[in-house]
């Protein structure tokens, strides 16, 4: 081979070697000899070995920054864009919507199911609502109760449910809200942490800031879980799972504080899921005014969620979701259709995507997660491309808001007029918090919540990398790197912003938002998320070097990626990122699987 690590592990071509070092290969890290003849020089390994590694060393050489030849975008058409799938048979049956159009074969079989306690495995795009409405159409004479995640999620069901009126549709807090969360809406804050927690408990600063971050914890971990004491939650506990001095005296805070947020007429603020952990201590049974009770989304529920229904005495049970779509793992999101007992059915056809795209979706879910997940494409119409128009308007999706904030930065200094609409509305990107934050970074004072629980920014960054609070630290991160120039975009995206999809010339959303929603316009996919391709190397190529490597801990991420890539019905632009793992999956599978 012609490139070798030398000892200071810098890569070096044959060439460039010198006789008093010594190489390793890059790909099975075996020592190898240095051959410098008059007319051949190479490094080879000893005893034959390493017939395979410098093809792999090609292949895990290429990086294009973008830039790619004639050979590798004849592979991304050829392959991936423009592939056509002749062996892909979609079954449709003799089941005919409203709009005149035959629902598929796994759709009917769920509308007609005749089993009382039944969970969908529905991939993305795959029209559960759909599913569900006329499951809900062919039980006219059943009162149901449509549990839907968030308040996007309940507008869009209104929209295809509204004309059923034996369905009632809520968000699962909306449904503890109205039983428990009226009687404290006084107290109700989206933002109560570590440093309320030493104000209301009334701890020291700096002697009490890791009982305060621990008694944060089993406050969340409670509030998620369906366990009726905070003796029953397993953490803090010793190696043996032994109970802890430590853990009694983090209990016993975590039930006084509890029992403070439960009073009516104190100042000690209650975020939503603590309404509804009351809501489902209560075990109030639903029976009375349901028949059947549907479950969206999950796949990002919780244990206490499921108790909450098991509880609910009614007969009819429903839940549908994704598991490949679980982005809430952050938050204590539990994956609960495997703790649910019902018949499982599958909806494996998604009506938004190209099968050239499901393809792409079965390929990632395939090498990072070992499962064959058989996706298939109904829309015809989506194309991948590999630049979308950016004068036309456009949907831009980012893994993080950090990165949402850097792509508005490059619109707003190219066109410092166009229309920015963000998904899930302009307030809740934090964009004024930037803005404060550079304020108070140079020691003035500021009229927001968070900063002023600290005297001085220096004290508010200490506590941030002392508890590690991922949104102080993200937006430390955007000072250092944008510093003034923050006041000009904020303003101008502020100023900018709409409140409507269609005078948007450019959609911004974290792919997290973006869950649910179907983009008609072109989709850009920016570069954030995981590296899929240096995953793919470490688990396919590089297999002598695996230390402290599992694939199963990106699993996570390759949820956000399939997520990503499902939102478009029409033109969609892969990331980079993705690309460059498509060309290198290819060559690695051609070369080594014929």
């Amino acid at each position: 081979m012609k490139k070798a690590f030398n000892q200071h592990n810098k890569l070096v071509d044959i060439i460039e070697s010198t006789k008093n070092d010594t190489y390793t290969c890059p790909v099975c890290k075996e020592i190898l000899t240095r051959n410098f003849g008059v007319s051949r020089q190479f490094f080879s390994h000893p005893n034959e070995k390493g017939n395979d590694c410098e093809l792999k060393l090609g292949i895990m050489m290429k990086d294009k920054n973008g830039v790619y030849g004639d050979s590798e975008i004849d592979i991304l058409k050829k392959e991936y864009y423009e592939r056509t799938f002749d062996d892909v048979k979609i079954e449709l049956s003799d089941y005919m919507s409203d709009e005149g159009y035959y629902l598929t074969q796994e759709q009917k079989d769920i509308i007609f199911s005749e089993e009382d306690r039944i969970k969908i495995a529905a991939l993305s795009g795959s029209a559960k609502t759909s599913t569900l409405y006329y499951y809900s159409k062919e039980r006219p004479f059943k009162r149901i109760l449509y549990l839907v995640y968030n308040r996007a999620m309940k507008d869009e069901a209104i929209k295809s449910f509204g004309k059923l009126r034996h369905v009632d549709i809520k968000t699962i807090h909306g449904l503890g809200y109205n039983f428990t969360g009226k009687f404290y809406k006084n107290k109700l804050t989206f933002n109560y942490g570590v440093v309320d927690i030493i104000k209301d408990l009334n701890l020291n600063w700096n002697r009490d800031m890791e009982l305060a971050v621990k008694v944060n914890e089993m406050i969340k971990e409670y509030t998620l879980s369906d366990v009726l004491e905070f003796d029953d939650i397993d953490l803090f506990k010793d190696k043996d799972g032994n109970t802890t001095d430590e853990r009694e005296d983090i209990i016993n805070k975590s039930k006084l504080l509890w029992n403070l947020k439960k009073e009516y007429k104190n100042n000690v603020k209650i975020t939503h899921d603590f309404y509804l952990k009351l809501f489902q201590l209560g075990k109030v049974s639903l029976n009375r005014k349901y028949d059947i009770i549907l479950l969206d989304e999950a796949q990002d529920s919780s244990t206490l969620v499921l108790d909450l229904i098991n509880s609910s005495n009614v007969n009819g049970i429903v839940i549908v979701g994704d598991k490949f779509q679980q982005l809430y793992g952050f938050r204590n999101a539990t994956n609960i259709m495997p703790l649910f007992g019902g018949k499982e059915y599958k909806l494996t056809t998604s009506f938004r995507v190209s099968q050239n795209i499901a393809n792409i979706a079965n390929i990632i879910i395939k090498d990072i997660c070992k499962i064959d997940i058989g996706m298939k494409g109904f829309n015809s119409k989506q194309t991948i491309v590999h630049k979308i128009d950016k004068s036309k308007p456009y949907v831009c999706l980012c893994r993080t808001n950090a990165y949402i904030f850097s792509e508005v930065f490059e619109v707003v200094k190219n066109n410092i007029k166009a229309n920015l609409y963000f998904e899930g509305g302009y307030s809740t990107y934090s964009f004024e918090s930037i803005k404060q934050c550079l304020y108070f970074s140079k020691g003035h004072k500021v009229n927001n919540p968070l900063f002023n629980k600290f005297k001085n920014y220096n004290e508010m960054i200490t506590y941030a990398r002392k508890i590690n609070d991922l949104e102080i630290l993200a937006l430390d991160r955007m000072i250092e790197k944008y510093g003034s120039m923050i006041i000009d975009v904020v303003d101008s995206v502020k100023y900018n912003s709409v409140k409507e999809k269609s005078q948007a010339d450019v959609l911004f959303s974290t792919i997290h938002r973006s869950k649910g929603q179907t983009y008609s316009i072109p989709v850009y996919i920016s570069d954030d998320h995981f590296d899929i391709k240096d995953i793919f190397k470490k688990e396919y190529i590089d297999v002598d070097n695996k230390e402290e490597f599992n694939i199963k801990d990106f699993e996570n991420e390759v949820f956000v990626l399939y997520v990503a890539i499902t939102r478009c019905a029409g033109k969609i632009e892969l990331s980079e990122k993705l690309i460059d793992y498509l060309i290198m999956r290819y060559n690695y599978f051609k070369n080594f699987t014929n």
